[in-house]
């Protein structure tokens, strides 16, 4: 991994739980991690002398790696580009390698590739598969996409996190992720709704939970990841002119509820 850092410090960039997450793992892992928590995210739960936190992205955005968990993409753009306007001192520095681990589409990265390609900065795409705790301990899945060279470096990092696999090119992990959202939403979706039926026609509820056990059980759900994967399957349907009827699990709920009131 030194060939890649040379001991130099690793930003983190984030607005959620999988920013703290992130940031503490690294640090844990005794190298220096300059972390940007921006508003939504909660504080890390340890402060070792390792892991610098700041509130705002400039220090992080000097790292020569930087991994961003920021899931809406026009805030990602704000803080890449700021204004738009040159000269700009927003994003990256020059020969940097970005890390987006939040939820882009392939346009959307084709425009932030041409955008930071400018600058002389690498850009990468990851997703973390399970949740915060599994990233805190470095038993994360992690995708990762992009430029052989790019990914090089981004595997030296990410792989403090868990597992990596390669999945092509730029953009490849997010679209994989969302595939996988996909699918596990409509697992989950279904799997409540079997629940029920059973339930209506007298199946005891032992017996539901026994025969509909292991493999009926999404993986390591998290429902709030879940849902922000199966909303990007959505839009990258709609980019590729696809169908767009894609598992929404906030409808879903919301009609449910609905229904019980």
């Amino acid at each position: 991994m030194g060939h890649a850092l040379n001991n130099r410090p690793i930003g983190v960039i984030g607005n959620d739980e999988f920013g703290s997450a992130i940031a503490e793992r690294i640090a844990a892992c005794h190298f220096h991690t300059v972390y940007a928590a921006l508003p939504g995210s909660p504080p890390p739960v340890t402060h070792g002398e390792l892991l610098e936190q700041i509130s705002e992205p400039g220090a992080a955005f000097q790292c020569p790696i930087v991994l961003a968990a920021i899931e809406d993409t026009e805030t990602f753009r704000q803080l890449l580009i700021g204004d738009g306007k040159p000269p700009s001192t927003a994003g990256p520095r020059p020969g940097a390698v970005l890390v987006d681990l939040g939820a882009r589409t392939p346009r959307e990265f084709q425009v932030l590739f041409e955008v930071l390609e400018q600058r002389d900065v690498a850009l990468a795409d990851a997703a973390l598969i399970g949740g915060p705790d599994a990233t805190m301990h470095g038993r994360a899945k992690i995708l990762l996409g992009g430029d052989l060279a790019a990914v090089e470096i981004a595997e030296s990092v990410l792989s403090l996190l868990g597992n990596v696999e390669r999945t092509g090119p730029l953009g490849s992990a997010h679209a994989a992720a969302a595939l996988m959202g996909y699918i596990e939403a409509a697992h989950a979706v279904a799997r409540e709704e079997a629940l029920a039926l059973g339930a209506a026609c007298g199946l005891a509820p032992e017996t539901l939970k026994r025969v509909l056990s292991d493999e009926s059980s999404p993986r390591e759900l998290n429902v709030v990841q879940l849902a922000r994967r199966a909303a990007l399957a959505r839009r990258i349907a709609r980019d590729r002119r696809g169908s767009a009827d894609i598992i929404n699990l906030a409808a879903e709920k919301n009609a449910r509820n609905r229904e019980n009131r």
